[in-house]
């Protein structure tokens, strides 16, 4: 096939309108309310939307409603490269996005809700902001080609079937949300959308609509589970991706107790979300490369090499690779990659923790923490130490208080019971230089406009706790 004829596909693909032509009446969207959209009315939206559109990068507030859906399939069948900004986002953040856009592109001031002239680098689809959990966010361009080459692989993974819906609870500014309409655009299938998760509102929807397939991270599958003991997932649903970040144990054990159809899956924004999701059938936790992907292994870091990479970086100089001279791409998860194939993941090398010249993994910590009764999830940091460079802290938060806020400061002093076993595991299971020099319980953990836990609040937490922004009394801790 022609380069010609393949990008004639791709936009086909992509197209609103091309999938009105080709099932019509098929239902493409459900409201919360249970209104139903077709291709066609979607088309006719559609059509009447990018008809106003100026050319240029699309900045959107992207909320999920069928409004952003709208103009962003307007956006796509324009050519238009979109930049949805996450409403949650405060004005600070959402001004810095803008003007890093502004930058990158080489122009001036643009209004906030309006389009800037488009980067000269092929055919992106979308500018995507990573979640800034560990720092400063970044704008990713991904391309139309890379996104269908991502929806392809998905679905050569997880096949489709005629009644599939997809439940959308990720947001639209973020790429598993940008993914999931994006797969059953190329598919003609069809988008449940919620505008935030709820988990009374989830389950209740799972079954009134059908749904066949949704994605959670690791927080929302845990106040799923935890909003009734006895839930069971419908027969209906086939697949939950479970991704974002490790789910505990307690969780996966949780889950699968229940029979819920859960399949860990690994990505990222530089990849248009999946790289290995894992097999239906097969081992739920062993995420195995999608078809066109390859992992590897260097210096502890997993690197990828696939068709749905990322095309740059965007910056205030305009944009840059990350691609070495052989088109893998370093991810900065720690991890390995296993005999048959498949991937485990053991955390990110930015948050590795170095104390006293030992490296400490905040996820081996956390799973030891969460492994005892009576605490729900835990965050490992560093913080600063004049003597150590980093010590090492902990934030619980309880097995049976998931509702309070991180920011009504700490929760009440867990059963003494709970304390004992906890002291007991970390002496059993922990070497001398992993033990946290401080724990906190907090009633809630932060969490980023993602759904993931928020890291750097952590940290700003614990250095609160500990009344001191370079060194951490002991006596906080347990």
């Amino acid at each position: 096939m022609t380069p010609d004829a393949e990008r004639q596909l791709i936009d086909r693909a992509l197209s609103v309108h091309a999938a009105a032509e080709d099932c019509p009446a098929r239902i493409a969207l459900i409201e919360p309310d249970g209104k139903l959209w077709t291709w066609s009315d979607l088309s006719a939206e559609v059509a009447a939307v990018e008809r106003r559109l100026d050319p240029g990068i699309g900045v959107l507030t992207a909320t999920s409603t069928p409004a952003t859906i709208v103009r962003i399939l307007a956006s796509i069948e324009r050519s238009i490269p979109v930049a949805p900004l996450d409403p949650r986002i405060s004005g600070t953040e959402r001004q810095a996005r803008i003007d890093l856009l502004e930058s990158a592109s080489g122009t001036g001031a643009a209004d906030p809700g309006g389009t800037i002239p488009s980067p000269r680098s092929g055919r992106p689809l979308a500018l995507m902001f990573t979640s800034g959990s560990t720092g400063a966010s970044r704008a990713v361009e991904l391309s139309r080609e890379a996104f269908v080459a991502s929806a392809r692989a998905s679905e050569q993974r997880l096949g489709w079937r005629d009644d599939d819906r997809w439940l959308c609870v990720l947001p639209l500014a973020h790429v598993g949300g940008l993914s999931i309409l994006i797969r059953c655009l190329v598919a003609r299938r069809t988008v449940v959308l919620l505008e935030r998760f709820d988990a009374e509102a989830v389950t209740e929807v799972i079954e009134r609509t059908a749904v066949t397939l949704t994605s959670l991270v690791p927080t929302m599958l845990s106040r799923l589970l935890a909003r009734d003991s006895a839930w069971r997932a419908p027969a209906a649903l086939r697949t939950v991706l479970l991704g974002g970040a490790p789910a505990p144990d307690a969780i996966w054990s949780e889950a699968l107790g229940r029979r819920l159809p859960v399949l860990e899956t690994w990505g990222m924004t530089e990849t248009c979300s999946q790289v290995a999701t894992a097999i239906p059938g097969a081992s739920p936790r062993s995420p195995v490369p999608l078809p066109g992907w390859s992992v590897r292994r260097r210096g502890g870091r997993l690197e990828v090499k696939g068709p749905a990479l990322m095309t740059r970086y965007l910056d205030h100089g305009g944009g840059m690779s990350p691609l070495g001279a052989d088109s893998w791409f370093s991810t900065g998860d720690l991890g390995t990659v296993n005999p048959d194939g498949s991937v485990t993941i053991s955390g990110r090398a930015d948050e590795m923790i170095v104390t006293g010249g030992e490296n400490v993994s905040p996820f081996e910590v956390e799973r030891v923490l969460e492994s005892v009764p009576g605490v729900g999830r835990a965050v490992v940091v560093g913080i600063p130490d004049r003597e150590w460079g980093e010590i090492v802290a902990a934030a619980l938060e309880p097995a049976d208080d998931r509702h309070r806020d991180f920011a009504e400061g700490p929760a009440p002093a867990p059963a003494s019971d709970v304390v004992q076993r906890l002291q007991n595991t970390i002496q059993r299971e922990l070497a001398t230089f992993q033990r946290p020099r401080t724990i906190v319980w907090v009633p809630r953990l932060p969490e980023t406009v993602a759904g993931k836990i928020d890291r750097a609040e952590v940290c700003r937490g614990l250095l609160l706790a500990a009344g001191s922004k370079s060194e951490v009394d002991p006596a906080h801790g347990i």
